[in-house]
């Protein structure tokens, strides 16, 4: 097929190791694009990728030109993905959206029908996830609560499968922050937005590639990227502490001239007020040290991604971003 060089959909999908969802994910895709009526693009990102991913991507590029590829030189994670992908994205509406076929393709045409009704970005919200336990969609909700209350910004059940305009695009590819949290600069952006309610499907092959460690990573990412409360937290602890030292110091006063047998006698009080104290001061440093880590990141200016190869994409047809090397 030829080539569409200004397309009104573009969608953006990061996989990484994704050889059991791809033969899926792709025709069903397909589907659901060709029944819009409107020219599109399929921007797949392959981060680093060590399966038949790459193999199966550049045989469907092969086969349609709509289908372009991206390939990092290593594995730079979900977050890098998704922000390469809109740097290339052509289209007069970008959607966003996972690979593994959770976020159902069928809900784009009701993306994109508010999109043409005025507003500027257009999210999924999560009612339901089949592929969590309870426990950690109580979590999950509880996060979020927690990082609109401490960064002022409203954070609802959803995660990075939405549409954006062409302006809000532009502003996106403009901010020069090198750890990226999505679903948080969307939030910080503004512009007129619109959600839409839906349930996670489970996976419907391969495995989850969000390990604890990973989402522990992203929750910490999107704190210390919109807000100070962690460093004024562990301000706050410390006074706490400091008055509460104050008032035990004043008991054991009291303590050693009214009893005959005073509490600081004993090791274990000692031992109690050294490890608490210890571990107040364990805590500042790492929360200090989380946020010294994010400024020696971005000191460093070091790439978000680095693309090794690119499949149906014509050299220059991205912007330089300030963020990414296009190495082609």
């Amino acid at each position: 097929m030829n080539e569409i060089s200004n397309p009104y959909l573009s969608i953006v999908i990061p996989l990484f190791n994704e050889e059991e969802v791809v033969p899926k994910l792709l025709p069903e895709l397909g589907a659901v694009c060709d029944s819009l009526g409107q020219s599109y693009e399929i921007i797949l990102v392959d981060d680093g990728s060590n399966d038949r991913t790459p193999l199966l991507l550049k045989e469907a590029a092969a086969r349609d030109s709509r289908f372009k590829v991206l390939k990092f030189s290593r594995n730079f994670g979900h977050q890098a993905a998704f922000n390469a992908g809109i740097d290339f994205a052509q289209g007069e509406v970008v959607v966003t959206m996972d690979g593994d076929l959770q976020h159902p393709p069928s809900l784009i045409p009701e993306f994109i029908k508010h999109a043409q009704a005025g507003f500027d970005i257009v999210i999924g919200e999560r009612t339901s996830n089949q592929q969590n336990s309870w426990l950690r969609e109580i979590i999950g909700k509880t996060i979020y609560r927690a990082l609109s209350a401490m960064s002022g910004l409203q954070f609802k059940n959803s995660s990075d499968f939405a549409l954006y305009n062409r302006q809000v695009v532009a502003v996106l590819k403009q901010l020069p922050e090198k750890e990226r949290f999505l679903r948080g600069i969307v939030q910080w952006v503004g512009f007129k937005k619109y959600y839409i309610p839906y349930a996670v499907q489970a996976r419907q092959a391969g495995e989850a590639k969000y390990t604890f460690k990973r989402l522990t990573s992203l929750v910490l990412s999107g704190v210390t990227s919109f807000s100070a409360a962690p460093l004024r937290l562990a301000f706050w602890a410390g006074l706490l502490v400091l008055v509460a030292s104050i008032f035990f110091a004043a008991y054991v006063i009291w303590d050693h001239y009214t009893r005959p047998n005073p509490l600081i006698a004993g090791w274990a009080t000692l031992v109690v007020l050294v490890l608490f104290l210890g571990s107040i001061q364990l805590i500042v440093l790492g929360v200090i040290g989380e946020y010294l880590y994010k400024m020696f990141y971005e000191i460093k200016g070091r790439p978000l991604y680095i693309i090794s190869e690119t499949m149906n994409i014509e050299r220059g047809q991205a912007e330089r971003s300030l963020y990414g090397i296009h190495n082609f």
